[in-house]
C-alpha cells in the first residue's frame, strides 16, 4: 500500500515536470534544468512572466530594462587559457538543446541588416544581358533564443564562431537575391561561409558568391553606349510580417575591394536603394543595388572605325586614276566594299540580334553609301567618255555680213537671168523651191557659184522688200541659233566630260564625308555623356 503511493506520486512529479516543460513556447521561455535536476520554464532576456504563467515582453508591459550591476562592486571574471573553447562547446550544445529552428525568433518579426562587399566585376556580356560579379553578401540579425550572455563562461568568448555545417542548425531569414541568372557559393575548398553568434543573440552570416545578374542595354547609341546592372535581394519565405530587410543602418552598406577595372567597360557611379514590393502572398521588402558602366570605345575605334575610314579612301584614289583603266578603278572600288561589309559581319556576330538602329550601324551604312557612289561615278564617266560630242559652231559678225551681202546679191542676179544656168542654187524667196529643198531649214547659207555683174546700178540697200528676204532670215537664224544655245546651257552636265565629273567627285566627296562625320561624333559623343 505503501509502496504504491509512492510510485504513484513518483511518476504524477515526473509527469508535473514534464508538463512544465511543455508549456515553453521556445521564444518567450525556455527548459531550464536546475543542479538539483528539476526542470521549469524560465522567461528569456527581455521577457517576464505574468500572472497567467506565460512570458512577455516587459517594453509591453510599461516595464523599465533591469539596471546593469554596478562593475565597482562585481567581481573582476577570471578565465582559464584553454577553458573558453570547453566553455564554448558546452554553450552551444546547452543553446541549440532549447532552440527550435523552424521558429520566427520575434513574434514581432526580425529586422535583417543587409551588407555588400563587391570584391570585382568579372564580366559584362552583351550577348547575355549579364555582368558577372563576386561578392561577400552579409545577413545581420538579432535571435534573443541564441543569446548566451547570461551563460556560466560566457565572459571569455567575444563569439561562436562556427562553421558551415552549423547554418543548418539555426533559423535563417533566407535572404537570395531574386533576378539573378544564377548564383554559386565559392568552395575553395570548402564552402565559403562565415557563421558567428555574439554573446547578446545577434547572428552574423557570410557568403562568398559568384552571382550573374541582368544588365539592361540599349544599343541605340553603340560603341557611346551606356550600361545599368541591377541586383535585388529579397527574403524568399518571409514577407515584412516576418522579415524586415535594411540595408545596413551603420556604416556603408555597399563597399568596393578595390576599383572596377573591366577592359571594355568603366563603372560610373552605383546606387542603393530599398523598395517593397507585392506579391498575392503579401508585402516583400526588397533592396535594390544599380551598377552604372559606361563603355570604352578606344577599342572600336583602333578597330572598327580607322580601318573603315581607310577603306573609304582607298575607294577614292579611283577619281586620280586614268579614265580609260576602268579595271583598275572597278577592282579598287569593289574591293573595299567587300572589305567593308566582312567587317561589319564580325562586329555584328559579337552582338545581340535587335530589331533597331545602332550607332555603328548608321556609321557603317554610311561608308557604304560612300564606297557604292564612288563605283556609280565609274559608270556616270563612262557614258560620258562614250558620248559624241555636238559641235555648236557659230559664225562671227564679220561673215554674217560677207554673207548678207552675198545672199542679196545673189537673189538679185538670180532674178536678173544671170544664174539661169545655176538651178541648183535657190533663193528662198521661190517658196516651190523652198518647199522641196528640205535641206533649207538646216543652212545657215547657201552657197552658189559666183554670179554675173546685174544689169540695174541700183544700191543692195535700196532693192525692193522682197530682194531683201534673206536678210532677215539670216538674221532670224541667228537669233534662233542664240535661243537654242542658252537652252543647251541650263542642262546639268550636258557638256560635262569624264575629266569634268573626276575633278567634281575629288572635291565632292572629301567635303560632303568630313561634314557627315563631324555631325556624327558631336552629337553620339555629346549624348555618351549625358
Amino acid at each position: 500500500m505503501v509502496f504504491s503511493f509512492i510510485l504513484t506520486f513518483t511518476i504524477s512529479v515526473i509527469v508535473a515536470i514534464e508538463d512544465e516543460c511543455a508549456k515553453c513556447d521556445l521564444r518567450s521561455s525556455y527548459c531550464r534544468q536546475w543542479e538539483d535536476g528539476a526542470r521549469s520554464c524560465e522567461c528569456r532576456e527581455g521577457f517576464v512572466r505574468i500572472s497567467n504563467g506565460s512570458c512577455a515582453v516587459m517594453s509591453q508591459l510599461g516595464m523599465p530594462p533591469e539596471p546593469p550591476k554596478d562593475a565597482e562592486t562585481e567581481e573582476e571574471p577570471f578565465c582559464v587559457l584553454g577553458q573558453a573553447e570547453k566553455a564554448a562547446t558546452r554553450i552551444l550544445t546547452e543553446l541549440l538543446s532549447k532552440y527550435d529552428r523552424n521558429l520566427v525568433p520575434k513574434m514581432k518579426g526580425v529586422d535583417v541588416d543587409v551588407e555588400l562587399l563587391i570584391q570585382r566585376v568579372s564580366e559584362i556580356s552583351e550577348i547575355q544581358s549579364s555582368s558577372t560579379m563576386h561578392i561577400l553578401f552579409s545577413q545581420i540579425w538579432h535571435d534573443p533564443g541564441l543569446s548566451f550572455e547570461h551563460e556560466e563562461g560566457a565572459h571569455c568568448l567575444t563569439n561562436l564562431s562556427l562553421s558551415h555545417r552549423m547554418v543548418d542548425n539555426i533559423w535563417l531569414p533566407n535572404v537570395c537575391i531574386v533576378n539573378s541568372k544564377g548564383s554559386t557559393i565559392h568552395k575553395s575548398p570548402t564552402p565559403n561561409i562565415f557563421l558567428a553568434i555574439f554573446p547578446n543573440g545577434t547572428v552574423w552570416m557570410n557568403y562568398r558568391v559568384v552571382v550573374e545578374s541582368p544588365c539592361e542595354m540599349d544599343f541605340s547609341f553603340f560603341p557611346m553606349d551606356r550600361v545599368m546592372c541591377t541586383t535585388i535581394f529579397e527574403s524568399y519565405a518571409f514577407n515584412v510580417g516576418k522579415v524586415r530587410l535594411h540595408w545596413k543602418r551603420q556604416g556603408q552598406p555597399v563597399e568596393f575591394i578595390d576599383e572596377v577595372k573591366l577592359p571594355d567597360f568603366h563603372m560610373t557611379t552605383f546606387i542603393h536603394e530599398k523598395a517593397t514590393f507585392i506579391y498575392p502572398a503579401g508585402v516583400w521588402d526588397q533592396l535594390n543595388i544599380k551598377l552604372f558602366f559606361r563603355r570604352s570605345y578606344g577599342f572600336y575605334i583602333l578597330q572598327i572605325y580607322l580601318p573603315t575610314y581607310c577603306m573609304v579612301l582607298i575607294s577614292w584614289i579611283s577619281f586620280w586614276l586614268d579614265r580609260r583603266s576602268l579595271p583598275a578603278r572597278v577592282t579598287l572600288g569593289v574591293s573595299s566594299l567587300m572589305a567593308l561589309t566582312l567587317q561589319y559581319s564580325n562586329v555584328s556576330r559579337s552582338l545581340p540580334k535587335v530589331s533597331y538602329v545602332k550607332g555603328l550601324d548608321l556609321f557603317m551604312f554610311g561608308c557604304i553609301v560612300y564606297i557604292f557612289f564612288s563605283i556609280v561615278e565609274l559608270a556616270v564617266v563612262g557614258t560620258l567618255e562614250h558620248q559624241p560630242q555636238r559641235q555648236e559652231e557659230f559664225m562671227t559678225d564679220e561673215e554674217i555680213k560677207k554673207n548678207i551681202f552675198q545672199r542679196t546679191f545673189s537673189t538679185k542676179s538670180f532674178r536678173s537671168g544671170y544664174g539661169a544656168r545655176h538651178t541648183e542654187c535657190n533663193s528662198p524667196v521661190d517658196s516651190t523651191a523652198w518647199q522641196k529643198r528640205e535641206s533649207w531649214p538646216e543652212r545657215t547659207f547657201v552657197e552658189c557659184p559666183e554670179p554675173r555683174p546685174p544689169e540695174s546700178n541700183q544700191q543692195p540697200e535700196v532693192e525692193s522688200e522682197a530682194n531683201n528676204r534673206m536678210l532677215v532670215f539670216v538674221r532670224q537664224r541667228r537669233a534662233s541659233r542664240k535661243k537654242r544655245r542658252r537652252l543647251v546651257s541650263n542642262k546639268l552636265f550636258h557638256r560635262w566630260s569624264g575629266e569634268d565629273m573626276d575633278k567634281f567627285c575629288q572635291k565632292f566627296f572629301p567635303i560632303s564625308f568630313t561634314f557627315c562625320n563631324l555631325i556624327y561624333w558631336m552629337y553620339y559623343t555629346a549624348k555618351s555623356k549625358d
